[in-house]
């Protein structure tokens, strides 16, 4: 099944490859032939529903990026006023746990407080396995692109021009998102050709090793 907040339709432009060497790993040691619960913060992608037809799963996609929070910020909004935004737009059944969480790029287009506040939206809905993965930048040098992104295999994905303006850009780097995870951590990093970073995001309240970036 799918749950879809996102006003735009069903349908990508000409779709342009992504190569990944990390994104492979989110599944393992997830118990696939279990029903997973996947949150999509992206375009409802047709390539990626196709992709998890194979496994028995729930789709929730959650598209917050032309959120008017989002898109103009407000600076004296309090963390508990924003947790409650990010609350209010999520819109997760209170029982659900998440076991993969598809954040794409979108932490770049959250300050500190922002994320921290999104963090601690999403905390009742995190458990033990739980695993993200999430596209950054290393600094403000390297250009962001306005992409919406798909899956078409373990190793490739797809990227579309949005529509509309880019938000104001926030670059965190590995070690300043470690410090506003909280209860995630940065399992794996790579960089990529175009001076993105891909990461591999693991629940860490259980105290896991953490392997360091690789690249």
């Amino acid at each position: 099944m799918i749950r879809s907040s996102s006003s735009q339709p069903a349908v990508l432009a000409t779709n342009l490859g992504l190569h990944s060497n990390l994104f492979a790993t989110v599944f393992e040691r997830l118990q696939v032939s279990t029903r997973l619960n996947v949150l999509d913060m992206g375009f409802a992608s047709p390539s990626t529903v196709q992709f998890f037809n194979q496994f028995k799963c729930k789709l929730h996609f959650v598209d917050l990026y032309a959120e008017e929070f989002i898109a103009n910020p407000q600076e004296e909004a309090t963390h508990d006023e924003l947790r409650m935004q990010f609350k209010a737009a999520l819109n997760l059944q209170p029982d659900l746990t998440i076991d993969i969480c598809l954040f794409w790029d979108f932490f770049n287009y959250l300050d500190g407080p922002a994320l921290k506040a999104l963090i601690a939206a999403l905390e009742p809905h995190i458990g033990p396995d739980t695993r993200g993965y999430s596209l950054g930048l290393l600094n403000g040098r390297t250009s962001l692109p306005y992409y919406q992104y798909g899956i078409g295999s373990l190793n490739n994905l797809s990227q579309t021009g949005r529509d509309g303006d880019q938000p104001p850009i926030y670059p965190h780097s590995q070690r300043d998102l470690n410090g506003m995870l909280g209860y995630f951590e940065i399992d794996k990093s790579r960089l990529m050709p175009d001076g993105r970073v891909e990461y591999i995001l693991y629940e860490n309240r259980s105290k896991r090793p953490n392997a360091g970036a690789i690249f």
